[in-house]
């Protein structure tokens, strides 16, 4: 028989985390959501609402971060530095 596994990670906790979390780590690497929009290519409404924590990016722009910032994203995603 079969048993099922314990969920390691609560999806809808994960996603408010990762907003707030994404937000932290943009206020620390931009000066603004103006300079984010540009250097992710989004309007800036759309870079203000990731700033503000109110939405998050989808996996293209995360893993553009995640190529650009390298170990520092990661870290900072991760809880670390």
């Amino acid at each position: 028989m079969q048993k099922s596994h314990t969920k390691v990670l609560d999806p809808r906790g994960f996603k408010m985390f990762f907003k707030h979390r994404f937000a932290q780590f943009l206020q620390a690497n931009y000066r603004n959501a103006e300079e984010v929009s540009v250097v992710y290519g989004v309007r800036y409404q759309t870079a203000n609402n990731w700033w503000q924590g109110l939405n998050a990016p989808s996996g293209d722009t995360t893993t553009l971060a995640a190529m650009m910032h390298g170990q520092v994203y990661l870290d900072h995603m991760a809880g670390g530095k």
